[in-house]
């Protein structure tokens, strides 16, 4: 079979680290040059990207066998084999159909107190006039929300060592180490291969140690360690531990700073743009506050986490490998390429969204987009599993600050994206003061 390919730059490693380093810029560079879609030989192999609609669709309505997990052999010593990230086929459904619920409907409600209480905790010690950097204390909210939701616990001891050896395994996960296998070298303890190793064999030792205590103690909480750990497949088979033990690393590592970092973007262009804050207070005041879950019904609240997540997706790229050949529009892939339809492609795409790089929640009140325009979670059959806990957490969040507190943006520069580790956060920590706390 003669394969068509698109057209791209040539290299690896300097397409490859553009891409690092700025996603959006080298992506609109490529397509500039190139068209849509281009192909880029990157280090963990070649990938074609495009930010078409069209395309975007084709590829997420694919049956699902069309495709397997992306560079397997780089990211499963990172996540471990029973992560979903990895899982394809059957197992990955199954194993969809058994978690799923954990993050969805009252199950997923339940947990709006615990939430609530996270985000008034952790800003009830600042002082009036008092300066603070947003991302640090975002950061411990969804930390919070973590311990109480994932592993059950408040102020335990274990669930505080569970979420610092998470917070470890984040900082030491470098981006180039998803790039390429070649990065996983040890070097005496010192290189960035050995750091994550030490940080994840750490967060193993402290799930394992919360496991056998939970089993010693019979202990059955809402959790969602605790519905893992006593969850049974249709045949009755439940979970192997080192199963449970990837899962929850893999839901720690891409839930906390994601939601930590849509949070702060959220706060910083509300407090850039007063015009948008004084229609989200008018809002807010609409409510007591006494039910949490309440925040998530507001529909202002909710174009402002999609206007956020919009601007700042969790994912800039949704890669698929292809297990067997593929027509894309003009152009015939082989099995072995990656495919990845680009969320800061479609997200910015001026014919879809007007003006792309001004903030403004009301273009989701104008309109309704689709899962090929706007999919910042994703799509298709493996869209993220933990996409409506996450929005949900943040119109919690954000819903609680804002009507309990008024706050001032001390940034007199605009804040723009860099690279953190596997993750873009704005380029600082969002500098803001306390300005008062509000009266209920």
């Amino acid at each position: 079979m003669n394969f068509i390919l698109p057209p791209g730059p040539r290299g690896k490693w300097r397409p490859t680290l553009k891409i690092v380093a700025n996603p959006r810029r080298a992506f609109e560079r490529l397509v500039s040059q190139f068209g849509d879609p281009f192909l880029v030989n990157a280090l963990n192999g070649p990938i074609v990207v495009t930010g078409r609609s069209d395309l975007v669709k084709q590829v997420f309505g694919e049956d699902p066998g069309t495709f397997v997990p992306f560079a397997m052999e780089t990211v499963q010593p990172m996540f471990g084999a029973g992560s979903m990230l990895l899982l394809s086929g059957d197992i990955h459904k199954r194993e969809r159909r058994l978690i799923m619920p954990m993050f969805h409907g009252d199950r997923m409600k339940a947990y709006g107190q615990a939430m609530s209480q996270a985000a008034e905790r952790v800003y009830a010690n600042l002082a009036q006039e008092q300066s603070f950097l947003t991302l640090p204390r975002m950061n411990e909210i969804s930390l919070q929300i973590i311990a109480r939701t994932i592993f059950g616990g408040n102020q335990d001891q274990r669930a505080a060592e569970l979420v610092n050896a998470g917070r470890l395994l984040v900082r030491a996960s470098r981006p180039l180490l998803f790039f390429s296998k070649k990065m996983h070298v040890s070097f005496l303890g010192l290189s960035p291969w050995d750091r994550f190793c030490a940080a994840r064999q750490k967060l193993y030792r402290a799930f394992d140690q919360e496991c056998d205590s939970r089993l010693e103690n019979q202990h059955n909480g809402d959790d969602i360690l605790s519905h893992l750990m006593a969850a049974k497949y249709e045949n009755g088979e439940p979970i192997t531990r080192e199963h449970v033990r990837d899962e929850l690393g893999t839901f720690l590592f891409a839930g906390h700073e994601t939601s930590a970092l849509a949070m702060t973007w959220a706060m910083y262009h509300l407090h850039r743009h007063p015009e948008f804050l004084l229609k989200l207070r008018t809002e807010l005041d609409s409510i007591d506050g006494q039910q949490p879950a309440a925040f998530a019904q507001l529909a202002y609240l909710k174009a402002v986490v999609q206007e956020s997540l919009r601007m700042h997706p969790i994912v800039t790229e949704v890669l698929r490998l292809l297990a067997r050949p593929m027509q894309l529009g003009d152009y015939s892939l082989p099995a072995g390429m990656a495919i990845a339809p680009c969320t800061v492609l479609a997200h910015y795409n001026p014919q879809v969204f007007p003006e792309p790089d001004q903030f403004r929640p009301e273009r989701f009140l104008e309109k309704s987009y689709s899962p090929f325009e706007y999919m910042p979670f994703g799509g298709g059959h493996r869209r993220c599993i933990g996409a409506a806990f996450a929005t949900f957490e943040m119109a919690i969040v954000l819903g609680t600050l804002l009507k309990r507190f008024e706050f001032e943006l001390l940034e007199p520069k605009p804040v723009v994206q860099r690279r953190r580790n596997v993750t873009l956060g704005p380029s600082t920590g969002v500098r803001m003061r306390l300005v008062r706390q509000r009266s209920e």
